[in-house]
């Protein structure tokens, strides 16, 4: 995506794009450092480890370096984070996707990668708001939450074991990666293709085969190459010296809406999210 952008708006700014060749956070924070020091205007990453990038975010903003993350919304010594969504939105959307498939009625549950974990369950919570109030003859079963523990194992016997327990349930909401493949293989084995949906978040690749099955008929995601057009779009205005408040069009599907999260002045938000189907899940390219 990036290199895409550089390729279309060589008039507009130079971009220098690298990477570590593994995911390492020391020789991530090397890159920055030698970018840094090589006097670049404008800094943007995704961090391997958002604590191990501080200091050196610190030090290029001291240097009057333009610094934006994404998926680092926690992080200090960044002038802006690029988020693709809002857990509310995201949460909403799923739901959304799995009404679809249930033909608005009937028996589901959430599923989290851990019950601790912050970003799985506000998605869940949000998608069961989203239920009560746009699908009245949907119902969240007794046992509203499992955890999948990030296991596609677990997930699949979470599966057939519910199902024994609520022989109606029509809807499994995942939000792992690893919770749509697991729960997949337990709708293939219990013959439930068609009868029983899930959704969830999911790599297109790792799940290329299930899409076009049909045993999963759409996972959600956001596009990283989108993200990386959308920061570049940012850095230039404000290199430019637009004012960056209210509503910001970064000019990218999905983050033509930008908005502050509430009570930050850093972490700009949108509606990033993708639906990965059969039709177009050979068309990411990861």
């Amino acid at each position: 995506g990036v290199k895409a952008w550089a390729e279309e708006n060589a008039d507009i700014a130079e971009v220098i794009y690298k990477g570590p060749a593994e995911v390492d956070a020391a020789a991530q924070v090397q890159i920055m450092t030698d970018l840094v020091n090589q006097g670049v205007d404008a800094l943007l990453f995704s961090p391997n480890d958002p604590n191990a990038c501080e200091e050196i975010c610190k030090q290029a903003k001291e240097a009057g370096i333009i610094v934006i993350s994404t998926e680092a919304a926690t992080m200090t010594n960044v002038h802006y984070d690029v988020e693709a969504f809002n857990d509310a939105g995201l949460g909403a959307f799923l739901m959304d996707e799995l009404a679809k498939q249930m033909g608005e009625e009937g028996e589901y549950i959430t599923m989290v990668g851990s019950m601790t974990m912050e970003s799985h369950n506000n998605w869940a919570d949000a998608a069961v708001a989203r239920q009560q109030e746009a699908y009245p003859n949907m119902t969240l079963v007794a046992d509203a939450r499992v955890s999948s523990e990030s296991d596609s194992e677990v997930a699949y016997n979470l599966v057939k074991q519910m199902k024994q327990k609520y022989p109606n349930l029509k809807g499994i909401l995942g939000t792992s990666s690893f919770d749509a493949p697991g729960v997949a293989r337990a709708i293939d084995e219990l013959g439930l293709i068609d009868k029983c949906f899930t959704t969830g978040t999911g790599m297109p690749a790792d799940n290329a085969a299930l899409l076009k099955s049909g045993t999963i008929k759409s996972l959600t995601l956001w596009d990283p190459a989108v993200a990386g057009q959308a920061m570049i779009s940012l850095a230039v205005k404000v290199l430019n010296g637009e004012k960056i408040e209210g509503t910001v069009d970064l000019g990218v599907e999905g983050y033509t809406a930008m908005t502050f999260r509430p009570e930050t002045t850093t972490v700009l938000e949108g509606q990033g999210w993708i639906t990965i189907n059969a039709e177009n899940v050979d068309s990411f390219g990861f």
